[in-house]
């Protein structure tokens, strides 16, 4: 079960923590603040892989960018029936400059 999860320079907030209950937790707000946010970040943590690429179908769930420029950290830990766990995963926002590959018009081929 998941206990605790800390993001920082990622999604809506520049940084945020739970700490979850052991039995129901509930995420109440307006639209627009992080909800299903959350809830994509949660299913990371514990499947290490984004919901959007188990089924292209999904509106949300893609791979989460740092907001800002430098590095970006998602911390949680779980519980098993043995043990804690907890793990930090760092990422940086690279911005690279685009430019087309072609600078010549494109040849017509017959």
């Amino acid at each position: 079960m998941i206990k605790r999860l800390k993001i920082h320079n990622i999604g809506p907030a520049a940084k945020m923590e739970l700490e979850f209950g052991q039995r129901l937790n509930l995420l109440t707000g307006d639209n627009g603040l992080g909800k299903s946010f959350l809830l994509d970040i949660t299913w990371w943590s514990l499947t290490r892989r984004w919901a959007r690429v188990l089924n292209s179908r999904l509106t949300s769930g893609g791979m989460a960018m740092p907001s800002q420029e430098g590095e970006a950290t998602i911390e949680f830990s779980f519980t098993s029936e043995s043990r804690e766990e907890s793990h930090t995963s760092q990422f940086m926002r690279i911005i690279k400059n685009c430019e087309p590959l072609l600078q010549a018009s494109p040849k017509t081929y017959r």
